[in-house]
């Protein structure tokens, strides 16, 4: 189904959301004409893409105003061509480690996304579980994108089994159509909306991150 950026922040507004994250697999393709409707209404927009790897699904997060080129930059540097750009079939070269470092050097935080979702959660892929170990304990990792909000404290406490780093927890709407932007949120308490903030946010979590059910109003 064919949808407009207009679409998209209008439903993001009806929301009642301050800032959405745009993503495609593999790509930055959308992020230019998303910004130029977004900011005639006042919506920011956090240009996104979600990377395969050999490890599943992580998501490159990058400041507002990141130019797309430079974005694009990171796409060649993984090793993803022009043509299998928005393909979530098409996996980044080398190490999952390597490739998140390639992103933090670039100003970007890494996200992993949907973890126990199966087949692109890191929890669900065929790596060996001393291979997932490894991965959450990653210095470069910032947050978790969780599918099981009954888990979050267990993550966010260090309590899982084989797991021990303490993390923020998110969830995200995986939104394909206009209907389903904003269906599952989460709130992050900063000044401004800006990368900087977010990673603050991810780094002292307890306070500053909220589920809807956490939120009046």
């Amino acid at each position: 189904m064919f949808v407009k950026p207009e679409q998209i922040v209008e439903a993001a507004l009806v929301f009642g959301l301050d800032a959405i994250g745009i993503s495609d697999h593999n790509s930055f393709e959308a992020v230019d004409e998303m910004r130029k409707v977004a900011t005639k209404d006042g919506l920011k927009v956090f240009p996104i893409t979600e990377l395969t790897t050999r490890s599943g699904h992580f998501l490159a997060v990058f400041d507002l105003d990141s130019p797309v080129k430079r974005l694009n930059e990171l796409l060649d540097e993984v090793g993803i061509p022009r043509e299998h750009r928005g393909d979530a079939a098409a996996q980044v070269d080398g190490e999952t480690e390597d490739v998140f470092k390639k992103v933090v050097d670039r100003g970007g935080l890494v996200i992993a996304a949907h973890i126990e979702r199966w087949p692109s959660g890191f929890l669900e892929t065929k790596e060996s579980r001393a291979s997932k170990m490894a991965l959450h304990a990653c210095p470069y990792l910032s947050a978790l994108e969780i599918t099981v909000p009954q888990d979050r404290q267990k993550w966010e406490n260090g309590e899982m089994r084989g797991y021990p780093k303490k993390y923020a927890c998110i969830q995200g709407s995986d939104a394909h159509s206009p209907n389903e932007v904003g269906r599952r949120p989460f709130y992050v308490d900063m000044e401004t909306i800006s990368l900087e903030a977010l990673r603050t946010a991810f780094q002292n979590w307890t306070g500053n991150i909220a589920f809807p059910d956490e939120v009046d109003g």
